[in-house]
């Protein structure tokens, strides 16, 4: 079987003749020697400029499909480049985040001690209350903290339920170090302000700074985002 390119290469050619047939059929004498001399060259003239064409065609497609294909390589080199780039902001994020993930702090009902009730009363040294508590569960200690109170507001007929800022710490916790917890109480004042004080209705933020410098928030609902 002829490959594709022979099979038109034949066909141009066979046009050709019929053509120098149609064209020449009145005017040469065929008989005669020059008449076939110039019939052979014109042939052989248009062969090779069907030839040319063919060629011209077919480098025409290598040249398009080596396009078409450096393109896509482009593209496709493009789109790795930028997935290398999400994927190293990705671990960069990772990285700043891996002690501020550690940090967490819930609403908690724990003891305190009241140095000025002690002079008063011995034998009461301890109270419980309800406030902030700061877990830090990193290996490094964290700094600056501030803790912020909020009122849950829920309706309780299906609708979801939101928060309102009650009070923001003034005094900072310094330093709290690795693994280990403060507390901070909430003031009389802001629990005098519902009837029932207790890890339902209210949630708390914190505010920190890690031993990066990096200050971070963690909301209400537990979102950790930098400052």
């Amino acid at each position: 079987m002829f490959s594709r390119k022979v099979r038109g290469t034949i066909c141009v050619i066979l046009a050709l003749l019929v053509l120098l047939g149609i064209l020449f059929r009145h005017h040469l004498d065929w008989g005669d020697v020059p008449t076939w001399i110039l019939a052979i060259t014109t042939l052989l003239a248009f062969l090779a400029a069907a030839f040319a064409g063919l060629v011209a065609y077919d480098l025409l497609k290598i040249e398009n499909l080596r396009d078409i294909k450096a393109s896509e390589e482009r593209l496709q080199a493009a789109a790795e480049r930028r997935q290398a780039a999400k994927e190293l902001a990705a671990r960069r994020d990772a990285d700043l985040r891996a002690q501020a993930s550690k940090v967490t702090a819930y609403f908690n009902f724990f003891e305190v001690i009241r140095p000025d009730e002690v002079e008063r009363d011995p034998a009461r040294v301890i109270n419980e209350v309800w406030g902030g508590t700061v877990q830090n569960a990193s290996e490094l200690p964290i700094f600056d903290v501030r803790i912020f109170y909020y009122w849950v507001n829920d309706r309780r007929d299906g609708s979801p339920w939101t928060t309102e800022q009650r009070y923001a710490s003034i005094d900072t916790i310094r330093v709290i170090p690795p693994g280990q917890r403060r507390n901070q109480e909430l003031p009389e004042r802001v629990r005098n302000q519902s009837e029932v004080c207790n890890d339902q209705v209210y949630l708390v933020g914190i505010e920190f700074t890690d031993a990066n410098g990096g200050r971070w928030f963690r909301n209400e609902r537990a979102a950790l985002e930098p400052r």
